[in-house]
């Protein structure tokens, strides 16, 4: 029997990560020496960074001379690999096009936005002369804020008012828009991409927190693949990772955590 829950806390550099390669170890050490080869439980490791999963995956690897065999990625990496491994599923859930979903790149997201965008951007740009690409990039990573924080996107304009000052004189605005037609476009720009198979990061985020993680059927993939969680630096995790772990939780499967109160440096995505 797996311990549920563990929990490394700990400032930079005091070997929470090294923690959690031994509890990684004592998981799946005796699952190993019982078959004489290599163990077939399902483990999901995360973090926060490429970098960081590649040094953590080499040392887990090295810990258990490549016998365990186990899922090392991203949280968005974990999120984009499900949304395309399930989309027929939400082609079902969702009445979507029966096509194969294709994953924009940040520069042809920025550029498709800004012509679906056109006539919004120009009134903004006339009235404020706020640059075209700074506001059209502000405005998709409220979208991407707010999706990866479990936020709907109709929430955005309440949010907005509540966290921008009034300001009298739009000119030094970054957000020269009501919050309303902020809201209109972005439901806009979601459709559009939906209808067109494009998948952008905060679609991604919204497709998996919303919609797969809370569809039964998700779900029995999801704790029939995996029977252990080991997450380093989950301080620097979009807040709907939460969601995931506290399902994985509920479900017995076991979890390894690492945490820095001081950490969350990349906050809001940098």
């Amino acid at each position: 029997m797996l311990p549920q829950s563990i929990w490394v806390i700990g400032a930079t550099r005091r070997g929470k990560t090294t923690r959690l390669v031994r509890q990684f170890c004592d998981w799946v050490c005796p699952a190993i020496e019982q078959s004489s080869n290599q163990t077939d439980m399902g483990v999901l490791v995360l973090s926060a960074i490429g970098d960081n999963r590649l040094d953590l995956v080499d040392r887990l690897t090295t810990a258990t001379q490549g016998k365990c065999p186990f899922r090392a990625t991203t949280p968005l990496g974990f999120f984009e690999d499900e949304v395309m491994l399930f989309w027929s599923l939400l082609i079902q859930n969702l009445g979507l096009k029966a096509q194969f979903p294709v994953r924009l790149r940040p520069e042809n997201e920025q550029e498709l936005a800004t012509s679906l965008w056109r006539v919004e951007l120009d009134d903004a740009i006339g009235r404020s002369g706020i640059s075209e690409a700074r506001l059209v990039r502000r405005i998709l990573d409220l979208m991407q804020l707010a999706t990866l924080g479990g936020i709907a996107i109709a929430d955005i304009p309440t949010l907005l008012e509540q966290g921008l000052p009034q300001q009298t004189d739009e000119l030094g605005s970054d957000l020269p828009l009501p919050p309303e037609t902020v809201c209109e476009m972005l439901q806009r720009w979601r459709t559009w991409c939906l209808d067109r198979g494009l998948l952008t990061y905060s679609l991604i985020a919204e497709l998996y927190g919303r919609y797969l993680l809370t569809d039964s059927t998700y779900q029995q993939h999801l704790t029939q693949r995996y029977q252990a969680v080991l997450a380093d630096d989950v301080d620097e995790y979009p807040a709907i990772v939460r969601h995931l772990f506290e399902f994985l939780l509920d479900h017995n499967v076991a979890g390894a955590f690492s945490f820095n109160a001081d950490g969350a440096v990349r906050l809001g995505l940098g």
